[in-house]
C-alpha cells in the first residue's frame, strides 16, 4: 500500500508537535488472530509483528511477517472499540531487597520493579488488544511491562468510549 492510498483513506500522518511532543506510534504487538467480517478481502498473517500509527482520520496497522510487510488503514468511523488489558501483575518484594526499601520510600512500582534481586519480586503477565471495525476483529498480545506506554498512545488517539482499558488485578 502506498503512501497515496493510505492518505487518501486516513488522512496524513500525524505530526509531531515539538512543545508538547505525544505519541504518534505504537511499539510492536504481536497478532494472535484475525477474523474477517462482511467478507472483507483485507486479511493480515496470524503472528506478524504489528505497529500502529496515527493518522488525522484513522490509525494504520503495519505489520511484517517473514520479512512480508503489509498494511491496514483503519477509519476512525470504523471502529467499533479498542480493548487494551492490562495483565494481572504480582508485586512480592523480599524483605530488605533494593525493591522492598524503595516501595517503603513510596518510589512508584513502576519504577522499583527495575530493583529487583529475584525474578519473582515483581511479574505482569501479558497485555491484551483487541480491535474490532466494521470489518474486523483482531487480537494482538505484547509484554505487560510497557502497558504504560500503550496506553499513553491509545489515549492520544483521543477516540472517548471507543477506548475501553481493563486492569487485572
Amino acid at each position: 500500500m502506498n503512501s497515496r492510498t493510505i492518505e487518501k483513506n486516513i488522512g496524513k500522518p500525524t505530526k509531531i508537535d515539538w512543545k508538547k511532543p505525544k505519541a504518534i506510534g505504537s511499539s510492536s504487538f504481536y497478532l494472535k488472530s484475525f477474523k474477517a467480517k462482511n467478507n472483507s478481502t483485507e486479511f493480515i498473517k496470524e503472528n506478524s509483528k504489528c505497529s500502529f500509527e496515527k493518522y488525522s482520520g484513522g490509525i494504520l496497522l503495519r505489520s511484517n511477517l517473514s520479512n512480508k510487510t503489509s498494511a491496514l488503514t483503519i477509519k476512525e468511523s470504523e471502529i467499533e472499540y479498542i480493548k487494551l488489558i492490562r495483565g494481572k501483575e504480582s508485586v512480592e518484594p523480599l524483605t530488605l531487597s533494593p525493591m522492598w526499601i524503595m516501595l517503603k520510600l513510596g518510589v512508584s512500582k513502576l519504577i522499583a520493579r527495575y530493583f529487583r534481586i529475584v525474578l519473582g519480586e515483581y511479574s505482569i503477565d501479558e497485555m491484551k488488544l483487541k480491535i474490532e471495525t466494521k470489518n474486523q476483529i483482531m487480537e494482538f498480545t505484547q509484554n505487560g511491562y510497557i502497558f504504560e506506554r500503550q496506553l499513553s498512545f491509545f489515549k492520544n488517539l483521543n477516540y472517548g468510549e471507543k477506548l475501553i482499558i481493563e486492569m487485572n488485578e
